[in-house]
């Protein structure tokens, strides 16, 4: 087995463009009632904008190819598309008449016409991304489709643009699983209905529902419908019961669902039924959602599918934050750098969401390896139905049946309107948005690196025992590969600037230690922590590397940068070193960007296997640096062994909590364990922090063959995927800094996936075959409950209850249990209910 295969076989780098189609529709609005939401406005609007950004002349525009009509007949029936053809040569009343008989719908003579063009156009686009013509691509098209079943129009919607281009992709043999997300504001129940059988499609939809009283008033648009036969756990509904929800509840379901099923799904190819109804003003969503959220989604998604992502729009009907929230989509598929979301501070996920989010766990924890993780306790117990609502949960299920539609639909004024002074206040809001937009950080996309050949005269002289794991080859093996997989060309090599490297150590470390350590003076040379007379000078050019990239990185002449540097730093203490650390480069560089540049929040994210003690030390107190370590404690017996490195550790007077510590104590972790923290963890830490920017600590001695790892197995296809994920932080600025790493293969392939991860070259997927260590969740419990009223994102981890009801008979079972227990008779109902809940799984999902 080559256990290099995956990272050496994407050699491959992105040279591909973002494919752009538009399908304005001009002729398909509603005649009879010119106010009417859908229409050829919402097309103009975004492109009006997309102009305006010069992001269309970035793309490579695509003219729609033409299909035959059999290829509409994949997923509906003959007798509606025919329909849909004879309204072609009707009146206006019999088209009005028509569109009465369909659930949110107008008809036009060029309706026919229209839709095919949209439809055509969405597949055109899908093909050409599968076939690897482009990298990715937008559809600005109308009208929409995600609510078009096989024998019914439904919500503006005739031909399901996305159903068929996913069907067609797959018949041609392009792709083996689709992942379509779905982040209308409603549900798009075609979609659901067209793949409910399937497990070649994971369809995913975030959507209002208001426990069945918000439209469509479905009850299969709820939680516990998850698929039928091979199709049972790929259908996911993430149904919203309040208004108001906003980017961090939105992260809150990216983080708990949708992230952990995506990348155990590994899709081939992943469609985006973009609606914007969610999105701040929409009347139809009354969300709250900031159009940058939307470029977040796009890039935290981009690791997946070699980057394949196809972006077809679906609703939208408040035109300034539509056309806001393609450009910012448009942005992100183009590879630029995200908007920062800004989340309040003490962050909220709102409870209600919570409960939704919880139940999904439950439900689907039999179908997917990422939800058998959740801790499970028993219940009810009789006379005992309380439940801790911080730290428990009970999936429990509610369904408010609206009044039955009598087969015939409103066609004016079917639609909510907004005050005149709303629609003033919304415009506002997106104009402050757009002006704090146009300030934003704008930088070209070229990756810097810095290397000195100087740094492999840093060699041990004294007897050492046996040759240091930490040598020179360690750079010129990383080097190599660099230039085995086109990096050095690709990346540009930055020229150090000249600074007062000792005036910097001196911030950070003592004085005196720093005038013996470039001195040499008074120190001793050991097996971990060896020096020549040539180290001084390495420490030196470590120092300026890290500062040289900071700076760059934050003019914008690179986006972000990698310090291919020895020796490391993250162990240097203030007056101290070890683990073959001298001086703490990345605390250098964040005091430098603190204090030179003015950056208020700076996040450090170490995965080197041993805790950076020094980091740790010197970032204790302090609030603008944000210190979170992923490393091997087993009990306060691995090194550094300091029960420090300990989760109960968080920090101290300003700095409390913002000192993160995920220690593992037992069991050789893989890259299941490393990515569960990551998820459940690091992201929402790291998204509720909102850092200015990003360091990472990036030692790979975690990495499968280490010497110094103990039989860690984490691939380099898991460190690229972890930083691919980080890149949409700080907006872009990311400096990564050698740490430890000591398989030469497995460090430099590491490096290279990371650096890949930066230019946005596809990425290698790791495979999660394994199950998660037992371990490994026992720290995530921890750090959740050491953590969680400093980071409230982390309170959706709750224990959840083995047990699904309705609301109905969870309220029963509360009355019933406080009733005498000796009453046998109230003790059986109360029995047969629990029996009741507990066969409740299939009925439920197949109902």
């Amino acid at each position: 087995m080559d256990h290099y295969e995956a990272v050496n076989n994407y050699k491959q780098f992105q040279d591909k463009k973002t494919g752009y189609v538009e399908q304005e529709s001009t002729g398909h609005y509603c005649i009879w009632d010119r106010k009417y939401p859908e229409n050829p406005e919402r097309v103009v609007c975004a492109r009006r904008r997309l102009e305006a950004l010069n992001l269309i002349e970035r793309c490579e525009r695509i003219t729609p190819e033409t299909f035959p009509e059999d290829i509409f007949l994949r997923k509906h029936s003959k007798e509606l598309f025919e329909r849909l053809r004879q309204c072609s040569e009707k009146s206006d009343a019999e088209l009005q008449d028509e569109s009465s008989k369909w659930d949110a719908v107008f008809i036009t003579r060029e309706t026919f016409e229209d839709t095919k063009k949209s439809t055509q156009a969405a597949l055109t686009l899908t093909l050409k991304v599968a076939r690897n013509e482009y990298k990715n691509g937008f559809a600005l098209i109308r009208p929409p489709g995600h609510h078009a079943m096989a024998n019914a129009f439904c919500g503006y919607c005739f031909m399901n643009n996305v159903a068929i281009s996913a069907e067609v992709a797959i018949a041609e043999g392009l792709a083996k699983r689709v992942l379509i997300v779905d982040y209308d504001v409603h549900h798009g129940q075609g979609v659901q209905q067209l793949f409910y059988d399937r497990d070649d499609v994971l369809y995913f939809s975030i959507h209002r529902y208001e426990h069945g009283e918000f439209w469509p008033n479905l009850r299969e648009s709820d939680s516990d419908y998850i698929g039928t036969g091979r199709g049972k756990g790929y259908n996911v509904n993430v149904p919203l019961n309040k208004t108001g929800l906003g980017d961090s509840d939105y992260l809150a379901i990216v983080f708990n669902i949708l992230l952990p099923l995506a990348y155990e799904y590994n899709p081939d190819l992943i469609l985006i039924s973009a609606g914007y109804d969610a999105a701040i003003g929409c009347p139809e969503g009354e969300m709250l959602v900031t159009p940058h959220f939307y470029g977040h989604l796009i890039t935290l998604l981009s690791g997946l599918a070699n980057g394949k992502l196809v972006v077809l729009l679906e609703g939208g009907y408040f035109k300034e934050s539509l056309a806001e929230g393609v450009a910012c989509t448009l942005k992100a598929l183009l590879g630029d750098v995200c908007y920062p979301v800004t989340i309040e501070s003490n962050p909220t996920v709102d409870p209600l969401l919570q409960e939704v989010i919880n139940n999904i766990k439950y439900i689907l924890r039999d179908y997917w390896k990422c939800f058998k993780t959740e801790e499970l306790f028993e219940y009810p117990r009789f006379g005992n139905m309380a439940i801790n609502s911080l730290e428990e949960h009970v999936t429990c299920l509610e369904y408010r049946k609206v009044v039955e539609s009598t087969g015939v639909y409103e066609t004016v004024d079917c639609y909510p309107v907004q005050s005149n002074g709303t629609i003033e206040r919304f415009n506002a809001m997106i104009q402050e948005l757009r002006k704090v937009y146009s300030k934003s950080r704008t930088c070209n996309n070229i990756v810097g690196y810095v290397y000195d050949e100087s740094l492999l005269n840093h060699k041990p002289t004294g007897d050492t025992g046996k040759c240091p794991p930490e040598r020179p080859e360690r750079l010129t093996e990383i080097i190599k590969r660099f230039e085995e997989f086109g990096l050095k060309d690709r990346c540009k090599h930055i020229e150090l600037i000249k600074f007062d490297e000792r005036a910097w150590l001196e911030k950070v470390h003592g004085s005196e230690y720093i005038s013996n350590i470039l001195n040499q003076k008074n120190i001793t040379e050991k097996v971990d922590w060896y020096f020549n007379d040539q180290t001084s000078h390495a420490i030196r050019k470590c120092v300026s590397s890290v500062l040289s990239l900071a700076q760059n990185i934050s003019d914008g002449s690179i986006r972000a940068g990698v310090a291919v540097i020895r020796p490391p730093g993250h162990h240097a203490l203030c007056n101290g070193g070890s683990g073959f650390c001298f001086v703490n480069n990345v605390v250098v560089a964040a005091q430098y960007l603190t204090e030179k540049l003015h950056y208020k929040r700076v996040l450090i994210v170490d995965f080197d296997i041993h805790h950076g003690n020094g980091t740790q030390e010197l970032t204790y107190e302090r609030s603008d640096i944000l210190y979170l370590s992923i490393h091997r404690f087993d009990q306060n017996k691995f090194f550094p062994a300091c029960e420090e490195a300990n989760y109960t550790y968080t920090g101290k007077n300003c700095g409390e909590g913002y000192n993160i510590n995920i220690p593992f104590n037992k069991d050789k972790k893989k890259n299941i364990d490393y990515w569960t923290v990551w998820y459940k963890l690091v992201l929402p830490i790291a998204y509720s922090y909102n850092p200015d920017f990003v360091i990472i600590s990036a030692g790979f001695d975690a990495g499968i063959f280490d010497p110094l790892g103990g039989g860690y197995q984490v691939t380099p296809e898991m460190y690229g995927q972890l930083v691919q994920t980080l890149k949409p932080l700080a907006s872009g600025r990311v400096l990564l800094a050698l740490e430890g790493g000591y398989h030469l293969e497995t460090t430099a392939l590491s490096m290279v996936a990371c650096v890949k991860a930066l230019l946005g070259d596809p990425l290698p997927v790791p495979t999660f075959s394994e199950e998660v260590s037992e371990d490994t969740l026992e720290t995530v419990r921890n750090v959740v409950r050491q953590q969680r009223s400093k980071w409230p994102l982390l309170e959706v981890n709750k224990r959840i209850a083995n047990f699904l009801c309705m609301r109905a008979q969870l309220t029963k079972l509360e009355e019933l249990s406080q009733i005498n227990p000796a009453d046998e008779g109230t003790l059986q109902q109360f029995r047969d209910l629990v029996i009741q809940c507990r066969n409740n799984g299939s009925g439920f999902y197949d109902a």
